[in-house]
């Protein structure tokens, strides 16, 4: 005979198997608020893929957050704890989700580990700060969240009680297994064969995990479709290729003063008065890219003149800079300041790994706008007691233009209307930028009015004679302005998000503006060569170029992101994502479907990937 549950124990199952389905309704429904759906409908496989995919994908992560409270419910067999666990991690799980689909909606990347290390590690509190009127906002919609699955979980447990036959509910599961192994299907088949409609479309699935199975398919004779792909930089790293030949007792110092989130179009007379006066006596790159639309990449393009691609590998070994290398075989006394962490992401491991013991971070309890101040004073201090004789190497990292955008107390702003705080919640396609684009302003007023104070001090220590000085960004900021839903960075290699500032003082050299495509990785080569005397082929540690030399009329720019790679070739972007589609957009964000992909920029780029990995 058959052995029959407990009713009790169905009426539990059926209760959890119904509120996981519930969910994973609400789920998809937060998911596809991000997802252009007349794209995706434009090739009936896609949209075929996305019906399969989203339910199976959610429905399988809302069982492994219900597993705890199966287990506790087979454990006490009392449902109230069972219910209440799931109640409790179902609201979480949704609340993670629309965490997600806001920071998906802004910068068009999934929380992801880089995220985490950040909450975890202290820098988010350090670098995003929300206002007490936001908590309030997030409290109060995680507050009603829970009251409904309260609600919910409730009314479903009377109706399972009164109707005995929706106990069927529980052979849902087997619907439900079998989206999410044709979805799963689909995945392979279509990566496979190459196929960017489907594959395209995981980028908007938080989380997406496909089963790949080229190799396995290919012997059963599915071929790839052709198709233009970037390879990831490996984990065996040659750098440098030869060591640089340089010559002996350098006498130029070098001073790099960075500035958080400075889009190029900043530096003007009205927002960056010092600055600006600065530059018509400085060699200013007025056509300049990061590397990357995110502090980690910026940061590192400029000190490494390498690709963000290889972050990873320099992160594994804590392999620090050439040009950091150089200096200290010079004997230059260094003087490292960061307002903001340079500890997350992890500098102090890569870029300053050698000179860790030379980082200085601003007061930890001061905000960000006080700690802008003390970096300053502190740099203004060593130049003012350097000893004579000695070289010296200073980079100052100024945090203030960083959302939400910081201002020291009292500071009038001569940029009206202006936020008195950002309410990331606000922020969407109808939004007016004005306000938040006016509070940006401000901070990067107030940045140069630093600016200004420190390159004051330089003139009057005699320094100015002999001290290469940089001012620049580690990547852009935007607000919407392509009217695509676009804030901040991290989200798209537009020229707001990359484009910045390059302004370059270098002793006995005239002035000029620079029309030329420049990159972040330009600096170096620059200062190894005509500052520290390195005659040998800068290629051997670096990709970038001579800024002093003749610089091409075109070139592809290779540029980093959290969840994708990017080749600026033109007014072409070929984007490449974690899971190998590739698409074309213009420089506005159009996409570009039928365009003619440039075979010697994806070569050239590729070579900068691999060029120092061992062989």
């Amino acid at each position: 005979m058959e052995d029959v549950a407990p009713p009790l124990r169905q009426r539990a199952n059926a209760w959890l198997t119904g509120l996981i389905l519930g969910n994973a309704v609400l789920a998809c429904l937060i998911t596809l608020s991000n997802i252009p759906l007349t794209d995706a409908g434009s090739a009936w496989h896609s949209a075929l893929f996305l019906l399969l995919a989203l339910p199976g994908h959610f429905i399988f992560f809302g069982a492994i957050v219900a597993l705890p409270a199966y287990v506790l419910g087979r454990v006490v067999r009392n449902p109230r704890w069972m219910i209440a666990l799931a109640v409790l991690m179902q609201t979480a799980w949704l609340l993670l989700l629309l965490a997600d689909a806001k920071v998906f909606a802004l910068y068009r990347f999934h929380l992801n580990a880089m995220v985490a290390n950040m909450i975890f590690g202290g820098a988010l509190q350090d670098q995003v700060a929300f206002s007490v009127k936001m908590w309030a906002l997030i409290a109060l919609g995680a507050a009603t969240l829970l009251a409904l699955q309260v609600l919910g979980a409730r009314l479903w447990w009377q109706a399972l009680r009164r109707r005995p036959a929706l106990l069927h509910i529980r052979k849902a599961w087997w619907i439900a297994v079998s989206l999410f192994l044709v979805s799963q299907g689909m995945a392979a088949y279509s990566d496979a064969r190459g196929d960017r409609a489907v594959m395209s479309q995981l980028t908007y699935i938080p989380w997406a995990q496909p089963i790949t199975l080229k190799n396995a398919l290919h012997r059963f004779g599915v071929q790839t479709a052709q198709a233009h792909e970037l390879p990831d930089a490996g984990d065996r790293l040659g750098y440098p290729r030869s060591a640089p030949q340089c010559a002996a007792s350098p006498s130029l110092n070098v001073l790099v003063v960075l500035v958080e989130s400075l889009r190029h179009d900043m530096l003007d007379p009205a927002v960056m008065p010092n600055t600006w006066r600065y530059a018509q006596d400085a060699q200013w790159f007025q056509n300049h890219y990061s590397t990357g639309n995110a502090t980690r990449f910026g940061l590192f393009g400029l000190m490494y003149g390498l690709p963000g691609g290889y972050w990873q590998a320099m992160l594994a070994q804590q392999r620090g800079p050439v040009m950091i290398d150089r200096m200290l075989a010079d004997r230059y006394a260094m003087h490292i300041y960061g307002s903001a962490p340079l500890y997350s992401p992890e500098f102090d491991r890569t870029v300053f790994s050698k000179v860790r013991d030379r980082i200085v971070i601003g007061p930890p309890k001061a905000k960000s706008a006080e700690r802008d101040r003390f970096v300053v004073s502190r740099m203004q201090a060593d130049i003012r007691n350097h000893p004579k004789g000695q070289p010296f190497f200073g980079f100052v990292f100024l945090d203030s233009p960083h959302a939400p955008y910081h201002l020291p107390a009292g500071y009038r702003s001569p940029f009206q209307p202006m936020a008195q705080d950002v309410n990331f919640l606000n922020l969407g396609p109808d939004h007016d930028p004005t306000p938040e684009f006016n509070r940006y302003r401000a901070a990067v007023h107030y940045s140069d009015a630093l600016i200004g104070e420190l390159l004051r001090t330089l003139e009057q220590s005699g320094l100015a004679k002999n001290t290469v000085v940089l001012i620049t960004g580690d990547h852009g900021e935007e607000f919407n302005d392509m009217r695509k839903n676009y804030w901040g960075h991290n989200g798209n290699f537009s020229d707001y998000q990359l484009r910045t500032p390059f302004v370059l003082h270098w002793p006995g050299r005239p002035a000029g503006r620079v029309d030329a495509a420049t990159s972040h990785e330009d600096f170096v080569p620059t200062v190894m060569r005509h500052a520290l005397g390195c005659e040998s082929d800068s290629a051997d540690y670096s990709t970038g170029m001579d800024l002093f030399g003749e610089l091409p009329r075109k070139r592809p720019l290779l540029v980093e992101s959290w969840s994708q790679r990017g080749i600026r070739d033109g007014a072409l972007i070929y984007l490449f994502d974690n899971f190998g589609s590739a698409t074309v957009v213009d420089r506005n964000y159009d996409a570009v479907p039928d365009a003619d992909v440039s075979a010697d920029a994806v070569r050239e780029s590729w070579e900068m990937l691999t060029r120092f990995q061992k062989r």
